[in-house]
């Protein structure tokens, strides 16, 4: 009982955190089609408040004070609030906001959380307010997932395809080449190994060959798919029904993990951001990341542009079917489906797509954009670091989740990753102990 109390506090808490966070919200008149063109044109001054995490990362945070200027330069009547909120907390704060009515007026997600928010009915579609041609212009592997029924109700905003980044010192060291990154999964692992062995660094911490997520959350249950896809497994066939465990894909998985882990080429307990931190400190040789890793490289080594001389990035190795295997995530927006301002969140939503903001978004962290006209754009396209990317979006594919319960899904994914690393049950007995867990979420 004690228990419950303390639970029903804490909600009602956040309730009232994000009615005062979002108490600005004023009535106003609802805009539709192309998102009204008179948006923030009037004498009013209008405030948006927009959820997001990009403002609490230092990676992003300068990108996007950026990305608000230019904004709020060419709409000098609409004001943008930010509400920024950690990654981790955020998709459980938005849906605790939204059972108050206090849904910001625009929402940052991606593909894990915007089955959630669209189930529970926080976002309206998109089509009427930001203009067909804008929907048109959307790759197709991205608006599939973001159209449930036949609504469009997330704009995809950046794609952020995994490919593998390498530490060429630590692969010198080691008697690789460094200029050659390993071209198979297999061959991936044997210079992990390779790298593993060299002990420790200068400073005296351990050095690790690759970096595997192994902390219980979503995150790690997309890299343990990753992992499958590449030994050649699904999640779900193409009947939508889950069958991760079928075939020797994720027990070949997990046994890589665990070996890795035993034999100390990865660090057990990770989370991505130490990995991150561990890749730019040069005490790990491979990392399995996104476009964005560059940025952060340059922040968590402290030598800034000149570390991109110690490091390569390349398409993932490929696995057993013989293709470089890997999946992709994406930054996505939406419109609160009860902002009174839909028309002026529409414009900010356009602007924060256009080529103008992308191709400022992409100078300062290298990201690529959704929209097929300007991921097209030589300003988007002129460094090998782009190509990379833009290369392995070919081969990439999209996380299933349709499924509203797909990040539930991955969260116990996660614990097989967990169970593999630090135990020695048996793996085909992880898999019997956690399957029927992601089966009864996709009954």
């Amino acid at each position: 009982m004690k228990a419950w109390r303390r639970t029903t506090l804490l909600l009602t808490v956040a309730v009232l955190i994000f009615m005062t966070a979002c108490g600005s919200i004023s009535d106003g008149g609802k805009k539709t089609g192309n998102a009204g063109n008179d948006a923030g044109k009037g004498d009013e001054t209008i405030e948006l408040t927009f959820a997001n995490w990009i403002s609490t990362e230092d990676s992003t945070k300068e990108a996007f004070a950026q990305l608000v200027a230019g904004f709020e330069a060419a709409h000098p009547n609409i004001k943008i609030k930010s509400l920024g909120i950690p990654f981790n907390e955020y998709k459980d704060q938005m849906l605790v906001a939204s059972t108050g009515g206090n849904t910001p007026d625009v929402l940052m997600a991606n593909q894990g959380f915007t089955p959630a928010f669209a189930s529970a009915g926080i976002a309206q579609p998109l089509e009427p307010l930001l203009g067909s041609d804008v929907i048109a212009d959307i790759l197709p592997p991205s608006k599939s997932g973001v159209t449930f029924g036949s609504q469009v109700i997330a704009m995809p905003w950046t794609p952020h395809p995994n490919a593998l980044f390498w530490n060429k010192t630590l692969f010198r060291q080691a008697g690789l080449d460094p200029d050659k990154p390993p071209r198979t999964i297999d061959e991936m692992l044997e210079y992990a190994a390779a790298i593993a062995k060299l002990g420790k660094n200068e400073q005296g911490n351990p050095i690790y060959g690759i970096g595997e997520t192994t902390k219980t959350g979503a995150y790690t249950g997309q890299m343990l798919l990753r992992n499958t896809l590449a030994r050649g497994g699904k999640f779900i066939d193409d009947q939508g029904k889950l069958s991760f465990d079928q075939g020797p894909a994720l027990t070949d998985s997990l046994n890589d993990l665990r070996e890795l882990a035993v034999n100390k080429i990865t660090p057990v307990g990770a989370e991505i951001k130490d990995l991150r931190a561990m890749f730019g400190t040069g005490s790990l040789g491979m990392l399995v990341d996104g476009d964005f890793g560059r940025n952060n490289f340059r922040q968590t080594s402290g030598k800034g542009e000149a570390f991109d001389r110690e490091w390569g990035v390349a398409t993932i190795p490929a696995g057993v079917t013989g293709r470089s295997e890997t999946v992709f995530t994406e930054h996505q927006l939406l419109i609160s489906a009860s902002t009174k301002h839909a028309g002026e969140a529409a414009e900010f939503v356009n602007y924060l797509v256009s080529k103008e903001a992308m191709i400022l978004y992409h100078k300062l962290n290298g990201v690529m954009s959704s929209r097929i006209s300007v991921a097209s754009l030589p300003e988007l396209n002129l460094d090998d670091y782009a190509k990379v990317f833009n290369e392995q979006m070919k081969t990439a594919s999209l996380l299933p989740t349709a499924n509203p319960k797909f990040d539930q899904a991955m969260k116990e994914a996660s614990n097989l990753a967990v169970l593999a690393a630090t135990t020695n049950e048996p793996i085909p007995a992880l898999i019997d102990k956690i399957m029927p867990k992601l089966k009864a979420l996709y009954k």
